[in-house]
């Protein structure tokens, strides 16, 4: 029996600090890759020097410089244009995997061939290291290692998104991509959410619940920008949805595409009271700066103030859920989890 072949693909810009962790953290997986492809996208600082030096060492790596910085989009098309392994995992160089991730996958694999992806838990952390929360989170859809068949995953996502796949964390089977259409890189900043759930729901994923990676939310990246900005998810999901509805069609059932559409309008309405919230937190700081010397009546109604704009915000976070999701066990199953990590963290 012939073993399934596994590619890495790495694309980096000035993330030297990273790679002495992340790069190692590859090449020590008790399950071997058959190819490790870095490109460099012209960094200024010394990653070069440093993805040269493991490269000396270890035959894996193919490494490749970009003449001029090509942004990370157009850095990872060149890498994933270069694999010939049966599956491929896209690492982040500034993300670190786990040990046994490979293995443990790759075995999950080798018993559901059908699979498109397979998936574990990433622990999501600050610049400082210190955890943020997961993905996906708890509870789980599963809590031994599984399968789930395409008609699992649809049922999944409409009873409120139990299972969602840690980008970091997947292995992808390569015919499965080519059988779909090839990588959607036109989905652009929502590509892993758009390949997860194309895959998924036309040939099935597996998943780990363990965490086997780690996934570094920075300040200052496309990523944060985003996960802060309204407008962003307006910009893009109307074009997402189209794509769903043209370039990928009868690949996507109509449920999940309505189903994806009010869980993007619930974001968006989701990070504009966040800021809202945030505008308020900081609106009273510099009224109660402003009053420090004021009297009862000042102070009563700032206190007033802060507690109308936190039953106001509440009341809106509520309705704004019970329109665009569902009220069901797995929801206050979650919501319970989080308060008991909040306490737990007090």
């Amino acid at each position: 029996m012939i073993t399934p072949t596994l590619s890495v693909i790495m694309g980096n810009y000035n993330h030297a600090h990273y790679l002495v962790e992340s790069i190692p953290a590859i090449l020590n997986q008790s399950f071997r890759p058959k190819e490790f492809i870095i490109i460099d996208d012209a960094s200024t600082d010394n990653s070069v020097e440093i993805i040269e030096g493991f490269a000396k060492k270890d035959p894996i790596i193919r490494f490749y410089k970009n003449e001029k910085n090509l942004g990370n989009a157009a850095t990872y098309i060149k890498a994933y244009e270069l694999i010939t392994g049966d599956y491929f995992n896209i690492a982040a160089a500034d993300d670190l995997v786990l040990p046994g991730l490979f293995e443990k996958t790759m075995a999950l694999l080798a018993k559901f061939p059908n699979a498109g992806v397979c998936s574990a838990i990433t622990r999501k952390v600050n610049e400082k290291g210190d955890e943020l929360d997961e993905a996906p989170e708890r509870p789980y859809i599963s809590k031994i290692p599984c399968y789930l068949p395409p008609e699992k995953i649809l049922e999944s996502f409409m009873d409120d998104e139990s299972w969602c796949c840690a980008g970091n964390t997947a292995i992808w089977r390569q015919k499965a991509i080519l059988d779909s259409g090839g990588f959607p890189w036109e989905a652009g900043l929502y590509i892993d959410d758009f390949l997860a759930a194309l895959i998924a729901l036309n040939f099935g994923a597996c998943f780990i619940p363990e965490q086997l990676a780690l996934h570094r939310v920075l300040p200052g990246s496309i990523g944060s920008k985003y996960r802060a900005d309204p407008g962003a998810i307006t910009e893009r999901i109307d074009p997402i949805i189209k794509l769903m509805r043209t370039s990928y069609e009868n690949k996507f059932p109509e449920p999940y595409i309505e189903g994806y559409h009010r869980l993007k309008l619930y974001e968006q309405g989701s990070m504009a009271l966040q800021n809202w919230q945030e505008s308020m937190a900081e609106c009273n700081t510099f009224l109660d700066n402003a009053l420090k010397s004021s009297s009862f009546f000042d102070r009563w109604l700032l206190k007033g103030n802060k507690v109308l704009g936190g039953i106001h915000h509440s009341l809106l976070k509520l309705y704004l859920y019970a329109r665009l999701r569902k009220f069901n066990w797995l929801m206050i199953r979650r919501v319970f989890l989080r308060l008991m990590k909040k306490f737990k963290a007090k």
